[in-house]
């Protein structure tokens, strides 16, 4: 009986396997009819035109048209997808620099009205006129007849006389200074800075008050070019110690000058612009200063003493 039950169970075991093989080659069956289907699509052969009797090509659809298999199908190249090449950024282009200077704001022209000296003049300013003490500038001063004062005086006048003219204030000096003068830089009409143009002739000296100003470096090298080629207060003329006219006696009125007493030989002078000037012995103004103490005007004994009592060094 256990003989007949195994022979049973082997023989669906077999049944069941061949089932199995046969589903397997079903399926194996129809993979490769498809694969074969697809391969046929591909390889289907290409029609080439054939030409026909009178010379023409034709087209496939015409009846002279002949298709030529192709012994060998060769599949279409793939060419790789390109490459995306990002666009160059273009640099940002620098903004020029500015290499001109910038402009001063206009300044309003002004009437000259009277010339003082050489580095004095009078001009209108709304109305009023102000005395004007021209910065960088140091003129022969006309009392005391020192050199070169005279024509320093026609050559500022031949400038600005009856004319008008710009005031540029400079913010390294002060709006005026302790005579109650406007400190300012003078532009002729034609755009000349007066100040240099008479230190160019050799009319006048650089002059530094305190601090350094605008335009200096161009009055500091015109000083050099006059007194190289010895122009004006430079010149043998003014090098020279000018004779002085006799000094007035006590009987017209006039106060006699004030003698030196002792070692006190240093002349304290007041210039007719009001400046207070020391003369040492020795200098380009000395012999022909005079010293009228009615006026202010003393001797001092050192250069410290003149210099605490607000008196500054002649420049000649």
């Amino acid at each position: 009986m256990s003989k007949r039950i195994l022979a049973i169970a082997l023989a669906c075991l077999a049944a069941l396997v061949a089932l199995v093989v046969g589903a397997t080659a079903v399926v194996a069956l129809v993979m490769g009819t498809a694969t074969t289907d697809r391969t046929t699509v591909e390889l289907s052969p290409v029609a080439t035109a054939s030409p026909a009797a009178d010379g023409s090509v034709a087209d496939g659809s015409s009846p002279s048209a002949s298709a030529t298999p192709a012994t060998s199908a060769t599949p279409p190249a793939v060419l790789p997808a390109p490459t995306a090449t990002p666009s160059p950024t273009r640099a940002a282009t620098p903004r020029p620099v500015a290499t001109t200077a910038p402009r001063r704001a206009a300044v309003a022209l002004l009437p000259v009205v009277g010339v003082t000296d050489g580095d004095t003049i009078k001009v209108r300013v709304g109305g009023v006129t102000e005395r004007v003490r021209v910065i960088g500038i140091d003129t022969p001063e006309l009392k005391g007849n020192e050199c070169w004062a005279q024509k320093a005086s026609s050559k500022m006048q031949s400038l600005v006389q009856s004319r008008s003219v710009q005031l540029v204030a400079d913010p390294s000096q002060g709006d005026r200074d302790r005579y109650g003068r406007l400190l300012r830089h003078v532009v002729t009409q034609d755009g000349r800075l007066a100040a240099q143009v008479l230190i160019e002739g050799g009319f006048g000296k650089e002059y530094t008050y305190a601090a350094a100003y605008e335009h200096r470096s161009a009055y500091v090298a015109a000083e050099k070019r006059a007194k190289a080629k010895k122009l004006g207060v430079w010149s043998a003329a003014c090098a020279a110690p000018v004779v002085a006219a006799p000094p007035p006696s006590g009987s017209n009125g006039t106060a006699a000058p004030v003698k030196p007493t002792g070692r006190c030989l240093i002349k304290g002078n007041i210039s007719s612009k009001g400046e207070k000037i020391y003369h040492v012995p020795g200098g380009g103004s000395y012999d022909v200063t005079v010293i009228t103490e009615s006026k202010g005007e003393r001797w001092f004994c050192t250069e410290a003493e003149a210099v605490a009592a607000g008196w500054r060094k002649a420049r000649n």
